[in-house]
């Protein structure tokens, strides 16, 4: 497989997380990208496909031990879906 060279444009969204530092920014971008992008959706395989990753032990410590505040997290991802028509919730639900 032909290695990813940038980030997916779906992954900016991290750049308005005030939540998340620029480092946790970019594993969450790589993260992200990977999943949707890469052949091999493990961290090794994330790390070893996706070039703006660097290194996987990285990428795991992000995903395993960074101490960042997941309500804030959640709350600014859900603030985020509502800035657009097709996520926003709406009185019948959906």
């Amino acid at each position: 497989m032909m290695p990813i060279t940038d980030f997916l444009s779906c992954t900016r969204v991290f750049d308005e997380f005030e939540s998340l530092s620029s480092a946790q920014r970019h594993h969450a971008k790589t993260y992200a990208t990977g999943l949707v992008a890469a052949s091999n959706k493990t961290v090794a395989g994330i790390s070893r496909e996706v070039l703006p990753a660097g290194d996987k032990r990285a990428l795991n410590k992000f995903l395993t031990e960074y101490d960042w505040d997941e309500q804030q997290f959640n709350h600014e991802r859900l603030e985020e879906l509502q800035k657009h028509g097709e996520t926003r919730w709406s009185k019948d639900g959906y």
